[in-house]
Order: C-alpha cells, then sequence, then structure tokens
C-alpha cells in the first residue's frame, strides 16, 4: 500500500473512532479511487456504513474487501456481525463456520451461539459455548453456558407440561 493511501485509511479510521462516520467514508473513498483493491479502505468503510444505520452498504464493502482478500478475517467477522445483526442466521451461520475452521478466537464461538440461539439450534450453541470456554475460560462464559442450560431446562419442561411450568396456566389458580 503506497504511503498517500496508508495516511488516508489512518485518517478514515480516526474519524471512525470519533463517530464521524460521514468523514470517515470520504476518506475510505479517496484510498478507493487511487487503488480498488485496497481491502482495508473496504472493510473500514463498511464499518462506516454499518454505524451510520446503513446495514447492506456494508455488507457490499465486505464483500469487496473478500474479494479481493478471502483470507481477510476482519472483513468476515464484521461481515457475519452484520448478518447476525440483520437476523439472516443462515447467511451468518455459514460465515462463523468459516471463521471457526480457521483460527478461531472464543468470541468467533460466542457469536457463533448467538447465532445458533437464534436459529433455535440450542444443544449447538452449547457446543459452541463450551469450545469458547476451551478456548478462553472465563466467567462471562461459564453464565453464557449456565443460561443456555437454564433455558433448554426449561423449554424441556414446558414440552412435558403442555407449554406451562407447574402451577402455571389455565386452571392453576395461580392469579398472577
Amino acid at each position: 500500500m503506497k504511503s498517500k493511501e496508508r495516511v488516508l485509511l489512518h485518517k478514515g479510521m480516526d474519524r471512525v473512532k470519533r463517530g464521524e462516520f460521514q468523514e470517515a467514508i470520504e476518506f475510505f473513498d479517496q484510498v478507493l479511487e487511487m487503488n480498488l483493491k485496497n481491502a482495508d479502505a473496504w472493510n473500514n468503510k463498511g464499518v462506516a456504513l454499518y454505524q451510520m444505520g446503513k446495514a447492506e452498504g456494508a455488507l457490499t464493502s465486505y464483500d469487496e474487501a473478500l474479494k479481493i482478500d478471502s483470507e481477510n478475517m476482519e472483513a468476515l467477522r464484521n461481515r457475519a456481525f452484520v448478518l447476525r445483526a440483520m437476523e439472516r442466521f443462515e447467511e451468518a451461520l455459514e460465515a462463523y463456520e468459516e471463521i471457526v475452521t480457521g483460527e478461531p478466537e472464543a468470541s468467533d464461538f460466542r457469536n457463533l451461539a448467538a447465532v445458533l440461539v437464534g436459529m433455535g439450534l440450542l444443544e449447538e450453541a452449547l457446543g459452541a459455548l463450551m469450545e469458547a470456554a476451551h478456548l478462553e475460560p472465563s466467567i462471562a462464559v461459564e453464565r453464557e453456558i449456565e443460561a443456555l442450560r437454564r433455558l433448554m431446562m426449561e423449554i424441556a419442561v414446558r414440552a412435558q407440561f403442555g407449554g406451562f411450568l407447574p402451577g402455571e396456566g389455565e386452571g392453576s389458580g395461580r392469579t398472577d
């Protein structure tokens, strides 16, 4: 990357940090005018667009970054995050599965678990959280595992009692 591209890219990244997203995009566009093959400019433009509420534009930018550099994990993680936020779980699942086949971080498995929960695949989500705990044991992951186990237990109990927990529902005598 040429030094002028690098300077403009860093100016844009600085604007993102300051919350000045439109100005950031202007810097990234200047980089892209010089070099359409700058994956970092596309990726960071996607970040700014997402922060401006332009999720589809962000996805387009991440896709451009990935066309240039298919192993750009930052762009792939950003793309997966936006897909998850848009509740496009099938596409997010594909992205997270690609991420975790490489050199995943614990947060990748936690994000994968969130997608799986969104899809109702709780046992698979629990497995992803267990992988996160294996990579990076933490109290936060342990709490997520326990919360998911409680949810799974509640669902199982409700299924056994026709959707109601004992003492709930029609004819239970409860008035709360």
